[in-house]
């Protein structure tokens, strides 16, 4: 009879009478006991209620059912199709959806329900690859600041390879401590593209002058990463950069004129299927013959060996020497012989080897530069610290006899001190009275002051403030 009425009364009722009685609605339905009848018609009254034309009272059904998993199914599935506002609420807190449901979401609804869908308080791994494989990239960004939600590397790389060029997405997948070597290489890439796509929008560079630049700085990060990279993640690197067609002829002498033997070796073990082992002993030793057919069976051209035996033969060199070398002047030693002793094609259009060479010449040289500048500096600095250390060494260290007398010493001089000034203070409360003619020449002028006893009752006046008075007396006044 109550749920009779209520269908009576709310096809008249005002809104807000109808959203408050809503909720007592779903309050019976999810907390009192009721039997099977009762609850029968409950959920017909409740079902009638998603076609309310105010919205208010469908939002009311929405918070009141959103967080539990005992709520009508059929008014769960009808909210999340209701529009954005009532959608995400349930979207985002029922526990009533299947992954299959969530994910049809993710693939046909809006920006806003797949957001609502990713801040989940509890989220499948079915569900994270989904949003990662096509949600919006503010869907990926929600995802990421999730702290329930657990990622594949194949998820990360899949967001990484369509969201990788949004700050935001780049730096949080970044801050992840386990993130896969290859995923860091493909997010320096998409920071050059985002680079290059932002100068280029402002004219500030050409577009092919913008695409050379950002590829060989993406070339720089992406060897100095590997520098400093595990040797099982340097594998990873090398496969990378080998099936994303990053790791070109020019790639491999620019990581080896860097000094990056271990990735150089590692690529050319991968490209000829020779034995790491086996290619790193080749390269330790002066074995042309048997460094050529590594080289060869890596596919690399022909006409850029000589470059490539040349540049590892002086690294080899360099390090064997014994003499002392700063570190970061071996790449530029190292470009310059390679450079001296290349014999590039002898006509007007400089082959690319040619061109790669006096780009990593003119870099390492400016690097080396910059070394050179920062060790005259160190070096300068140690040499004024060890001055003032020997300055300080040479202070004579005073006894504890010569300091207690120094302390009497510098007792006696502040008792006389305090002792002055005692004096001085009595004195200036009985004003002199100056009774003598002053007389002060400027120029041939001659000009006679007579202080009058009784001006001079002031104590603060003083030899100085009296000479400025009378300074600036006029002389007419005077006369």
């Amino acid at each position: 009879m109550i749920v009779e009425y209520f269908l009576e009364w709310v096809q008249s009722a005002p809104v807000s009478k109808r959203i408050a009685a809503t909720d007592a609605l779903v309050r019976a339905w999810l907390h009192s006991p009721l039997n099977e009848e009762e609850r029968e018609e409950t959920d017909a009254a409740i079902t009638m209620l998603l076609e309310d034309p105010a919205p208010g009272v469908r939002l009311a059904l929405a918070e009141g059912f959103g967080a539990w998993k005992s709520a009508p199914r059929h008014v769960i599935t009808a909210l999340a199709r209701d529009n954005i506002d009532i959608s995400a609420i349930v979207l985002s807190r029922s526990p009533v959806f299947y992954d299959a449901e969530l994910i049809d979401v993710v693939a046909t609804g809006m920006v806003e329900q797949q957001i609502a869908i990713a801040c989940r308080p509890w989220i499948s791994p079915a569900l994270v690859a989904a949003i990662c494989e096509v949600g919006h990239a503010d869907a990926c960004l929600g995802l990421l600041m999730n702290p329930v939600a657990r990622f594949l590397n194949d998820d990360l790389h899949g967001m990484a390879e369509r969201h990788g060029t949004v700050t935001e997405i780049r730096n949080l997948i970044l801050e992840r401590p386990e993130l896969a070597p290859e995923i860091r290489i493909l997010l320096i890439n998409k920071l050059g593209e985002a680079l290059n796509n932002f100068v280029s929008k402002r004219s500030w560079l050409s577009q092919s002058r913008a695409d050379n630049v950002i590829r060989e700085s993406c070339a720089k990060a992406s060897i100095a990463f590997a520098a400093n990279a595990a040797d099982e993640d340097v594998d990873r690197v090398v496969k990378s950069l080998i099936a994303t067609g990053s790791m070109t002829t020019s790639f491999l002498l620019r990581a080896i004129c860097m000094g990056n033997i271990t990735l150089a070796a590692k690529t050319f073990s991968e490209l000829s299927g020779v034995r790491f082992a086996r290619v790193e002993t080749i390269l330790t030793t002066d074995r042309r013959s048997a460094f050529k057919a590594v080289y060869d069976r890596a596919g690399l051209p022909n006409s850029a060996f000589g470059v490539f035996y040349c540049a590892i033969s002086t690294w080899r060199r360099l390090l064997s020497s014994g003499s002392p070398i700063n570190q970061s002047r071996l790449p530029f030693l190292v470009t310059r012989e390679v450079l001296q002793s290349y014999n590039g094609k002898q006509d007007a259009v400089m082959d690319d080897i040619l061109i790669l060479l006096r780009k990593l010449a003119a870099e390492t040289a400016r690097e080396s530069a910059r070394s050179r500048a920062t060790e005259i500096v160190n070096r300068s600095r140690q040499a004024h610290v060890d001055q003032i250390e020997d300055m300080a060494a040479e202070v004579i260290d005073l006894s504890e006899a010569d300091l207690a007398c120094f302390a009497e010493s510098l007792e006696d001089e502040l008792e006389n001190l305090d002792a002055d000034m005692e004096i001085s203070t009595k004195g200036s409360e009985h004003p002199v009275q100056i009774e003598t003619p002053v007389s002060i020449e400027a120029n041939v002028t001659t000009v006679d002051f007579e202080v009058i006893p009784g001006e001079a009752d002031d104590p603060q006046l003083d030899a100085f403030s009296l000479s400025q008075s009378i300074l600036n007396q006029p002389v007419a006044e005077a006369a």
